[in-house]
């Protein structure tokens, strides 16, 4: 038991580092287009999907392959999740590409929070006192930081708000991750291909001239599929209390990348707005820490 949950800490940790330090990456190819890094992303993460769910998990894809022929509509969310996420990774491509890290930390932040509104929202769920103050908490930090910056954080909004709604189509799902992931790549390849082909094809070139840029444009896919595997082998592992807080991991990352690494300002409006989250965070994950205790 001890090995098992050290081997789920071990990969769970991994995937939310590899997720903390991919503003690193994405930085690496600042100069290729945000477009057409999705769309190189979307083309290898579907071929590094296809390797795993053929691979790995094949028994799986083919009752999730016969699930999806008797149930249509699974398709269709299917199309919604790919979609959704799309919109949240060109987000945060372009975000990378702007010097906008640190809106992406917040981002992710405040994900967990949007998460709740959803659940009051679409699911009629009852919130705890201490998680409708903790909502309140980070909406006046967001709003005091609108106030003061002059204008809505809207990578910030973008990137939560999406991660929310993939969430919530995917919570709607009956197939496996794995098999999810691949075919939210593969209804979106035919799109990307024609982008990158009959729209603007100068990506292609650094496939003949720049084997640099060109290994990085592959590894997009290994971007995607590795972080999941580790993800969801650390999810099988963990207990989900553990897992709810390791996921701050990430955005810890990427705001200490974006004030020592990437230079981006970190004042008073940004202090306020980050204590105001944090704040919540923790009033957030005590409320789940009591509700657990509680069930026992």
């Amino acid at each position: 038991m001890e090995h098992t949950s050290k081997k789920g800490l071990i990969t769970a940790l991994s995937c939310y580092i590899i997720w903390g330090l991919l503003p690193l990456y994405w930085a690496l190819l600042n100069h290729v287009s945000p477009y057409n890094i999705l769309a190189q992303r979307i083309i290898w993460s579907g071929i590094c999907m296809a390797i795993v769910v053929f691979g790995l998990h094949f028994k799986q894809f083919k009752k999730d392959f016969q699930l999806l022929k008797e149930q249509r509509s699974q398709l269709l969310l299917l199309l919604m999740a790919s979609v959704i996420i799309s919109v949240n990774w060109f987000t945060y491509i372009w975000a990378i590409a702007n010097n906008q890290v640190m809106d992406t930390s917040l981002g992710y932040y405040i994900n967990p929070l949007f998460n709740v509104v959803l659940g009051v929202i679409l699911f009629k769920e009852v919130l705890s006192v201490p998680k409708k103050l903790s909502v309140l908490i980070a909406t006046i930090g967001i709003a005091l930081l609108t106030y003061q910056v002059g204008s809505l954080p809207l990578v910030s909004m973008i990137l939560a708000v999406s991660f929310g709604l993939y969430g919530v189509v995917k919570k709607k799902l009956l197939i496996s991750p794995f098999t999810s992931i691949a075919f939210e790549a593969w209804l979106l390849t035919p799109l990307a291909l024609l982008y990158t082909t009959m729209i603007d094809n100068t990506v292609w070139s650094y496939f003949s001239t720049d084997w640099y840029t060109s290994m990085l444009l592959i590894a997009c896919g290994l971007t995607t599929s590795v972080p999941l595997v580790l993800f969801s082998y650390g999810a099988q592992l963990l207990p989900l209390n553990l897992l709810g807080f390791l996921q701050y991991v990430s955005p810890t990352i990427a705001l200490l990348l974006a004030i020592f690494y990437f230079g981006e300002s970190f004042g008073t409006p940004q202090m306020i707005a980050f204590g105001c989250i944090w704040i919540a965070l923790v009033l957030f994950s005590l409320s789940n820490q009591i509700t657990t205790i509680r069930k026992m």
